[in-house]
């Protein structure tokens, strides 16, 4: 799955309204009530999709390429809901405004005959409001959510908490639908796509719910080694109860040290041959970081879900450079232990190492003996000595694949650098 699919959802909304259209509509409030369909229809949509993603399916973060880009969809999704809503709630207030202001008229109400007033009718209205007050909170709950999220208005823990409402959200706004379908059609295109794609969408919500996002990953375990690397920076090792299903080096966990603060990714730089020890390295980069680098100790309770990304040594020779810069050299000591445990020697390969200076390069010992050991061409670049490292100079003698991790700053100047499929990188922000 890509980001064509944020343009491609809109094209199959449009197909399926279309295909219910019965081309009667004329005037304003004809062409109103069709453009409730549609929005309404796509707002469902990508918040179904947005719901879907955030459940970490295995078989979807293969299709999106590794779970950062799945959660980076996921975020681009809920986006787009929130703009069609917002959209949707125009087109149901802004006609009123212009009532009041004397710029519309209301259209004449039809007639009801005498066997259609009664209990049925009175359900009917009762439906219809219920569906109302169903959509109005939760589109207002939405845009609050999508608002925190964005903004990065609270903490992590506190958004953490605030993002469990997304399932209760999507499930008003499917009832929302689901009040409307007598006026809809049940049977009518939009209609059935109320109730089919919606339906997919509440099963996910249901799922997340009852936390089972991630739940068959879940590994609990405690801290058995804290040691100091460099500046502001330590390495924790965790002894599990069970062995993880599967790992491939590069890849990253969710780590939970304390249940208020949640789950943090972190990369696996080491994990032991039966799976159940892991090592990472943690830099005090944020309020939770530092807390974990100050306090940490050999005993400590953890519990790891995981692991997931994509972000893996790329299998075959031929020439590539690897860069990592601070605490993001961490996949590349995973790929080169990798290497190293199986004997195999890469010597198309280079790897710099780029860091504040001296204190500040983590791994920098072990990286120059695992290089020798694999072939790999190992460079060690210190900005205090050196300068800042002349991202032009590196892209324009690069070979054609390139693999980087570390500030986002670094990443978005090689992507402008390189030509595009050139650059693999990590998009570690999950917020």
């Amino acid at each position: 799955m890509t980001n064509k699919w944020m343009w491609l959802l809109p094209l199959l909304a449009v197909g399926v309204w279309w295909l219910g259209y019965a081309g009667d509509a004329n005037g304003v409030w004809p062409w109103r009530h069709e453009m409730l369909l549609l929005t309404g229809l796509l707002g469902m949509a990508y918040m179904a999709i947005s719901l879907l993603l955030a459940l970490r399916l295995p078989r979807l973060e293969v299709w999106c390429g590794g779970l950062d880009r799945m959660l980076r969809l996921h975020r681009q999704t809920a986006i787009g809901g929130a703009l069609a809503l917002t959209a949707h709630w125009l087109l149901v207030e802004a006609p009123k405004w212009a009532v009041s202001a004397g710029w519309l008229s209301r259209p004449a109400r039809r007639g009801a005959s005498a066997a259609a007033v009664g209990a049925g009718a009175g359900n009917g209205i009762l439906l219809h409001a219920l569906g109302n007050t169903l959509g109005e909170w939760s589109f207002y709950l939405l845009i609050a959510l999508v608002v925190v999220s964005l903004l990065a208005l609270v903490s992590y823990g506190r958004f953490r908490l605030i993002h469990r409402l997304a399932p209760l959200i999507y499930l008003a706004g499917w009832g929302h639908g689901l009040c409307l379908l007598p006026q809809v059609g049940a049977m009518t295109p939009v209609g059935v796509s109320i109730w089919l794609i919606g339906g997919i969408g509440a099963i996910g919500a249901l799922y997340s719910l009852l936390g089972q996002v991630g739940a068959r990953d879940r590994h609990p375990g405690l801290v058995v080694a804290v040691r100091t690397l460099a500046d502001h920076t330590c390495e924790l090792t965790m002894q599990l109860e069970r062995p993880l299903a599967h790992y491939r080096p590069g890849q990253f966990a969710f780590f939970e040290f304390d249940a208020k603060e949640g789950p943090h990714p972190f990369t696996l730089v080491r994990v032991s041959a039966d799976r159940r020890q892991l090592v990472i390295a943690v830099r005090a980069l944020g309020d939770h970081t530092r807390q974990l680098v100050a306090e940490a100790r050999a005993g400590d309770g953890v519990v790891v879900t995981g692991p997931y990304g994509a972000f893996v040594a790329p299998q075959g020779g031929g020439r590539a450079l690897w860069l990592g810069a601070g605490i993001g050299i961490t996949p590349f000591v995973a790929w080169l232990e990798g290497l190293a445990a199986r004997g195999e020697r890469s010597e198309g390969i280079s790897l710099i190492q780029c860091a504040p200076d001296l204190a500040g390069a983590v791994y920098h010992r072990r990286l120059a003996e695992l290089c020798h050991r694999t072939g790999v061409r190992y460079q060690l670049h210190l900005d205090k000595t050196a300068g800042r490292l002349d991202l032009a100079r590196i892209a324009q003698d690069a070979p054609e694949q390139v693999w980087f991790c570390g500030p986002e700053g670094m990443a978005d100047a090689l992507t402008r650098l390189l030509p595009d499929g050139h650059l693999h990188r990590e998009l570690f922000r999950f917020r």
